[in-house]
């Protein structure tokens, strides 16, 4: 177990770092709990629904809930050992306290009582004297819809309060007295060694607000759960290399945005927080992406979750079974299409970054990749033991044949840029895994396919993407015909495509080192702080934690395991306190930057961690046998990667 001080303050406008945040969550959705005691951010009752907590995204208007020692404090933090219950521990002049905080999630029966079933979701935090006599101060003031309803007050005398909005409600108890102050109530109280002071807040959406109480016992039996919960559940993980607790963080961070009524998994718990301070490439993220599906079925089999794994794939295919000639990149966890991107005028974004939106105008976009992903997320999951029944076989192949139709269109890419379309190299190269996985899927299993149509396509595509995707320099292209490198590229081999030590991705690797990379960190693409960029958006980002990963990856690959562990360890001292990471890092302070926490993160670092596992000698970790000859991914300290699927 790693403990670090917190060492995270707000600035002068009210902001905590991004890494200054934890997360927890109810299998629904998921909510930031700030080093200070404030509960930061929390949509209810569904993570891509509006949030009734979005301090993090407006200071002023967004709306919080703080439980903090009114006095000088210092903290540590932690998770519960192997759970996402979050363990604050504050030390003041009079004492220490611990605040844990949790929401109960409906994975492990959280129905205890009648408060549970009646409300839509429930906060609950304890605190818990430690030593000496602390005085705690609690502030609750949510703000609805994003900030845009400010909570009436109804004071319950011995029983809490109702705070409403126009859209919802909270039903906050608390077991010392609260006072009613402008859009929401404060408390304070003595924490004495020993003792347990309950609050919970209860959502309820439109109708009527339930009366029910929490008692503490029933409390108390909700965190027995919890507990006992979450550490039966990563007791399935199978992983016992090296860097074993980033390994299970990641774990538990893919099941707090796993949206457990459907499977899906969101790719992050909010919305807008930028890549670049101040700047406009603030994204929603709380939504299902298809490309994320193969990557994180391999993650989460190779360290032992196959039921997670089996539900995202399944989740992809009950969204897109009726039409997949329609198949959108993302979709609401729910699997609703509608994701209409709005600007919230009203708020004004982390730390100044505007705009702050919803929705997501790039679900929309021509992306051709996700029919390979789709393909490859079939293949990764027959490698790792499953089944590819009759429906799942007429699936693939009806994908397989909307690739052949398609290939050679323009698309956006897998960076969803905002330019003008083009032939993007990525989106071809995962054209040709779908169409490369299907041929061996129907090989495996003795499918009755059209394989000699399919292997001229899948050569054809190969020659095309050799042809017109590598740059004069002879690196692999962003796009066909231009000479702009991009990270994506380091993914070919992983996918198959190529050999590692191909002389077009050995300049390519070269390159990326030379031109992308950061102190070990690693950019998608040059972007520069001007209106011109190749993506269509002014400004730059940070450095992309994924393509770090698999920079890693490759090099992995090559057998250059000293500076492959090298990288890896500079990553993981990039981690916050509490073991978590966004979507990007910026090289020069270590600030994060992008949405938090990351899926696309802490997939790569799970399959990186194994990769290198496997290579150091570890084959536990390896779906099957013939895991390197079917796949052509990297070999276990070996110089080889597939070039034929």
């Amino acid at each position: 177990m790693i403990i670090r001080p917190t060492g995270y303050e707000r600035d002068a406008d009210g902001y905590l770092p991004i890494e200054g945040h934890g997360a927890i969550g109810n299998g629904r959705t998921v909510a930031l709990v700030g080093a200070d005691g404030s509960i930061d951010w929390c949509p209810f009752p569904r993570i891509d629904r509006p949030s009734v907590f979005a301090r993090i995204l407006d200071a002023e208007r967004g709306g919080y809930w703080q439980i903090v020692p009114d006095e000088p404090w210092t903290a540590t933090r932690r998770y519960l050992d192997d759970t996402n219950i979050l363990v604050t521990t504050f030390t003041t002049a009079s004492g220490v306290v611990d605040l844990v905080d949790l929401m109960p999630s409906i994975a492990f029966g959280s129905d205890l009582g009648l408060s549970t079933r009646l409300w839509d979701g429930i906060l609950l935090r304890i605190v818990r004297g430690v030593r000496g006599d602390v005085p705690m101060r609690q502030e609750i003031r949510p703000g609805f819809n994003f900030g845009r309803e400010q909570a009436s007050v109804e004071l319950i005398p011995g029983r809490g309060a109702i705070l409403s909005g126009e859209s919802a409600a909270l039903r906050v108890i608390l077991s010392a007295e609260m006072t009613a102050v402008e859009g929401g109530v404060v408390a304070t109280w003595l924490a004495s060694a020993g003792s347990e002071c309950f609050a919970s807040a209860g959502y309820h959406g439109l109708g009527a607000v339930v009366w029910a109480d929490l008692p503490e016992q029933e409390a108390r039996d909700l965190y027995e759960r919890e507990v006992e919960g979450w550490q039966r559940w990563i007791s399935r993980c199978t992983y016992d290399g090296p860097y074993p607790e980033f390994v299970r963080r990641s774990a538990l961070v893919l099941k707090l945005l796993d949206y457990l009524p459907s499977g899906a998994m969101a790719a992050a718990a909010t919305t807008s927080l930028p890549e670049k301070l101040g700047g406009v490439r603030n994204w929603d993220y709380r939504y299902a992406w298809i490309r994320d599906t193969s990557f994180a079925i391999h993650a989460l089999n190779s360290i032992g979750f196959r039921d997670e794994a089996e539900g995202f794939l399944q989740w992809v295919i009950d969204v897109t079974r009726d039409d997949p000639s329609a198949l959108q990149i993302m979709y609401r966890v729910d699997g609703g299409s509608d994701l209409a991107e709005v600007e919230l005028e009203h708020l004004s974004g982390y730390k100044g970054s505007r705009p702050v939106r919803v929705g997501n105008g790039a679900h929309d976009q021509a992306q051709l990749d996700r029919f390979g992903e789709i393909v490859d997320a079939a293949w990764a999951h027959r490698r790792f033991g499953g089944v590819v029944n009759g429906a799942l076989w007429e699936y693939v192949c009806e994908v397989t044949e909307l690739i052949l139709e398609r290939w050679r269109n323009v698309d956006s890419g897998i960076w969803e840029v905002r330019s003008e379309p083009r032939r993007m190299t990525y989106s071809n190269v995962m054209c040709w895994v779908g169409v490369a996985r299907a041929i061996r899927l129907a090989e495996v299993d003795g499918r009755d396919a059209p394989l000699e149509r399919w292997r001229a396509a899948r050569d054809e595509m190969r020659d095309e993407i050799m042809r017109l995707g590598v740059a004069p320099g002879g690196y692999f292209s962003q796009g066909f015909g231009d000479d702009i490198l991009d990270a994506s590229a380091l993914a070919f081999p992983l996918r198959g495509f190529v050999a590692v030590d191909h002389p077009v991705m050995r300049r390519t690797i070269e390159e990326v080192e030379r031109q992308l990379m950061e102190d070990g960190l690693v950019g998608r693409y040059a972007v520069h702080d001007k209106a011109d960029n190749v993506d269509g958006l002014p400004g730059d980002e940070g450095h992309f934690l994924l393509c770090s990963c698999w920079l890693i990856d490759c090099l992995t690959g090559l057998g250059e395991l000293e500076r492959a562990t090298e990288l890896l360890e500079k990553l993981l001292e990039r981690a916050n306190d509490l073991l978590l990471y966004a979507e990007e890092v910026d090289a020069d302070t270590g600030t994060f930057l992008g949405n938090f926490p990351q899926a696309f993160s802490h997939v790569g670092l799970i399959n990186t961690i194994v990769n290198l596992a496997r290579a150091q000698g570890d084959p536990a970790h390896a779906p099957d046998e013939d895991y390197d000859d079917i796949t052509g991914a990297m070999r276990a300290g070996g110089r080889r990667g597939l070039e034929n699927g």
